[in-house]
């Protein structure tokens, strides 16, 4: 090292600072296959929570008169339009 001008703990420090500017940040962790890219991480979306209604009056209603408690299985009229792309709490009494 010495016929390049070089000392060990020059050369030492300078690989230190090689690896921490290398190393990725804490916020990736997943590799995604195309060259090795990062990918961050996502958290995953909430979703709504179901109210629980005692039966007695509607939850949800849509224009025709339909109606649900929230208690159950889905209606097919509602699962129709959320799986269009209709937010749920439109429907919402």
């Amino acid at each position: 090292m010495a016929e390049f001008g070089i000392t060990e703990s020059a050369l030492a420090e300078a690989l230190a600072e090689a690896a921490a500017a290398a190393a990725p940040p804490a916020t990736f962790t997943k590799t995604n296959g195309v060259n090795g890219a990062q990918k961050p991480k996502r958290s995953m979306p909430q979703l709504p929570s179901m109210p629980r209604g005692n039966g007695a009056e509607p939850v949800f209603r849509n224009a025709s008169g339909d109606t649900w408690d929230g208690v159950g299985d889905m209606p097919e009229w509602l699962k129709r339009a959320v799986h269009a792309g209709q937010d749920i709490e439109f429907y919402r009494v």
